[in-house]
């Protein structure tokens, strides 16, 4: 796999955790009913820490791999 494509599979990684987070912290919001708000509260806590993560790997995955700046 080359590492553009890597790259842009992290990306797409991220942007999909996102819009979970996004998607049930709606969904939270839009209820009334307890358990369900208190659920849809951490799943959309569980995503953050997901899109974070990737994040995280990412930002290191970028520094390892991507070719050095010319001066």
């Amino acid at each position: 796999m080359e590492i553009d494509t890597l790259f842009d599979i992290f990306k797409i990684a991220i942007d999909n955790e996102h819009e979970a987070h996004e998607f049930y912290k709606n969904a939270a919001t839009s209820t009334l009913d307890s358990d369900a708000k208190k659920l849809f509260e951490n799943l959309a806590v569980v995503e953050l820490q997901h899109e974070h993560l990737l994040e995280e790997k990412y930002r290191d995955m970028k520094e390892r791999l991507s070719p050095p700046r010319k001066a």
